[in-house]
């Protein structure tokens, strides 16, 4: 069955053509389908990098496949953006807004039948929902402050809109989510305060938990989007500088040491990425000299594109296939809510990575804790270079070294938050997560751990047991 793609009718039209999609799937299904946003151009400069979109116009559309051809799934929304397929194949997540005043909620439709219901009430955007194990998803939400603007938050909840949390609390923009098989979160995150960083890739625990650094461009090169996992267990992404735009890869097992490019074009050639069958990819590109993106097949192998679909009018980004997936892991949780403070250790801050600093002369003796606002304690390390707190819980912090006279040695490093009940350890400064730790009881871990809690008094209470309220 072939559907005309039409503009400016009825809705009861777009209804009528809606049924007709779906009568065309002789199981009631859509496997198989192309799930993809399109952007007017109009607003093209305000696409950005990813799939976190809030684009008014923008649709999520259903491509049938064989012909460049694609039916309106989100008519009775103002924008719509980020669709994400559910494991079984039968149901979509997506951003969306109704009204020009409304904020984005996330919505869940049932693709048989394109029933929707809504997910989400908040006072603040939400976007980018993805899937998550046992009847949870996550999603993005706006949480900027007086004092850090344009920061947002990552959040989790149940399917039917209950169990609604904050699970990251750091004053940085994450975008583009994607669940791995492993069960973690990777997203592409951007620190906004105390000044912008360059994009990088984040992965954590549906927690919030263990956050850390998965991928980092070169310098002079900039991540433009987030990455697909394939059943190779590569992941590819965008990325580019001022002059031309790449798609490129890593490996699960060691992403900071296996990156490798698979093509190349001009500056922003390439916007973003989903996975398709056999290892191959949906890529939004443009064409040379073209002025808005298209919907490609991308060969990793070989790096050869074959064009699917374009839209007159519109940029087409963010595609999915509608199809079955590997649900990821299902990862127990240690935090506890009533807790109020978690633990950080560190092995040796004289660790960089390499080797540890032979020079006494250049070896830090303290660490410095920053928080939003202020110092929150300077601590001295133990004389094999460890430390050990207990961290308030979900407050931002970030460490640098310090010599003895109090001279910044290095840092600060990245922010960081310890969730209520959470153990996180350290090999050392700036090392990485794929340093494994030293085969000793670092001197710290003899002694009650430090105190730091958020308040305006420099009060370090070594060896205390209990934490105080």
């Amino acid at each position: 069955m072939k559907l005309i793609k039409l503009t400016n009718i009825s809705s009861a039209v777009l209804v009528l053509q809606l049924l007709l999609f779906l009568s065309a799937c002789s199981d009631g299904s859509m496997e198989g389908r192309i799930l993809l946003t399109e952007v007017p151009q109009n607003g093209s400069n305000e696409i950005g990098s990813n799939n976190h979109l809030k684009v008014e116009g923008a649709r999520i559309v259903a491509l049938l496949p064989g012909g460049n051809t694609a039916v309106n799934l989100t008519e009775n929304f103002i924008s719509a953006a980020s669709p994400a397929v559910s494991y079984d194949g039968e149901n979509m997540l997506f951003s969306a807004k109704k009204e020009s005043t409304d904020h984005f909620q996330i919505f869940e439709m049932k693709l048989s039948s394109g029933k929707v219901r809504q997910i989400t009430s908040c006072e603040e955007d939400c976007t980018n929902p993805i899937y998550l194990p046992l009847g949870r998803f996550a999603f993005i939400r706006e949480v900027a402050s007086e004092k850090v603007k344009n920061s947002n938050a990552v959040f989790t909840g149940m399917l039917d809109g209950t169990n609604i949390q904050q699970v990251t609390f750091s004053p940085q923009r994450f975008s583009s989510l994607t669940a791995l098989n492993d069960g973690r979160i990777l997203s592409l995150v951007k620190t906004v305060y105390p000044e912008e960083g360059a994009p990088k890739l984040l992965v954590m625990r549906p927690d919030g938990t263990k956050l850390e650094l998965f991928y980092k461009s070169d310098v002079g090169t900039q991540l433009c989007s987030g990455a697909v996992e394939t059943s190779s267990e590569n992941l590819f992404f965008v990325e580019g500088n001022d002059t031309e735009s790449r798609v490129a890869s890593v490996s699960y097992n060691l992403p900071l040491h296996s990156h490798k490019i698979i093509m190349e074009g001009e500056k922003n050639a390439f916007l973003s990425l989903g996975s398709y069958l056999d290892d191959r990819l949906l890529l939004s590109y443009k064409k040379t000299n073209s002025d808005n993106y298209i919907l490609g097949e991308l060969n990793p192998v070989d790096g050869t594109i074959r064009e699917l679909y374009k839209s007159e009018g519109y940029n087409v980004i963010g595609a999915v296939l509608v199809q079955a997936y590997q649900r990821p892991k299902n990862l127990p949780s240690e935090v506890q809510p009533l807790e109020h403070a978690g633990l950080l250790l560190c092995q040796d801050i004289n660790f960089l990575g390499i080797e540890s600093l032979k020079n006494e002369s250049e070896k830090a003796q303290k660490i410095e804790i920053l928080g939003i606002d202020s110092t929150l304690a300077v601590v001295d390390v133990e004389d094999d270079g460890s430390f050990y707190l207990k961290v308030e819980a979900n407050m931002p912090f970030r460490v640098q070294t310090l010599s003895a006279d109090n001279k910044v040695i290095n840092g600060p490093g990245s922010w960081y938050y310890i969730r209520p009940n959470e153990r996180r350890a350290c090999v050392g400064c700036h090392t990485g997560p794929e340093i494994s730790p030293f085969n000793k009881q670092p001197l710290a871990v003899t002694k009650n751990p430090v105190i730091i809690k958020n308040n305006s008094e420099l009060k370090l209470t070594k060896n205390t047991k209990d934490y105080e309220h």
